[in-house]
């Protein structure tokens, strides 16, 4: 494999699927930040601060979800609709190379703001040297599950518009339904036991855990920890074995 050509192959990804549309459509990101900054803004105003800490959370969680989720239309538009997977296909580059420049383009396009939502969260003094390891950690988890989600949902849906309404009830049903931008303590213990089977939901626990928004015990950690891995691994798996490079 020659490096520097797989790394020039990614950068180029980059800038085309990611850096690109932020300078030719700014709009988007004003887009992509009105849903979670509008949930902030109407959490500030009926409830406690903590609830705003826990909302701003929530955010960053919801972004990096949503960063991966949205990788599926990405790869379903340049396959089906620009036959750009064909191009590539045909070139030197590898499959990984291909999909992880994908991947990477759409945390480029996301990262103005998850780096505004951080901002804030440094600002309310939410963020110190100690949380950062647990909640970069939490968010890169969510981002890689939801990323490798979303490559295996593009393998099986080639209709731009079911896949366009298939994200829209996923980023709901794991980003919003779960206990991520609340205390999941606000929930009925039947729908706290659900909600544990859903990997945004432990990786808001350790986030929130990290700037002390909760406090959970070594073991609760632990199983936070080790539920989002193995989620992340075996949607990982899942998608390397499903995911089709050529088409037959």
């Amino acid at each position: 494999m020659n490096i520097a050509r797989e790394i020039r192959a990614l950068n180029a990804l980059v800038l085309m699927n990611g850096l690109k549309p932020i300078v030719r459509s700014p709009l988007w990101l004003v887009v992509e930040l009105s849903f979670p900054l509008t949930l902030i803004f109407f959490i500030s105003l009926y409830a406690s601060e903590k609830a705003v800490s826990e909302a701003l959370i929530g955010a960053a969680i919801s972004l990096m979800t949503l960063s991966g989720l949205a990788l599926q239309s990405d790869v379903v538009w340049l396959r089906v609709e620009l036959k750009f997977q064909d191009m590539a296909v045909a070139s030197p580059i590898s499959p990984t190379t291909y999909m992880l420049g994908l991947a990477l383009s759409e945390l480029a396009y996301s990262s103005p703001a998850i780096l505004l939502i951080i901002v804030l969260m440094i600002l309310r003094g939410m963020i110190t040297l100690g949380s950062i390891p647990l909640v970069f950690l939490s968010l890169m988890l969510c981002w890689l599950f939801a990323t490798s989600l979303g490559f295996y949902l593009s393998t099986k849906i080639t209709d731009l518009r079911h896949i366009w309404a298939l994200s829209s009830l996923l980023s709901v049903l794991i980003s919003m339904l779960p206990p991520v931008y609340y205390s999941i303590e606000l929930l009925p213990e039947w729908a706290q036991i659900l909600s544990l089977t859903i990997p945004t939901t432990h990786a808001a626990l350790l986030a929130k855990d990290a700037v002390n928004l909760t406090s959970l015990t070594l073991l609760n950690k632990s199983i936070s920890l080790t539920i989002l891995l193995a989620w992340t691994i075996t949607l990982a798996i899942i998608a390397a074995k499903k995911s089709t490079w050529r088409e037959k």
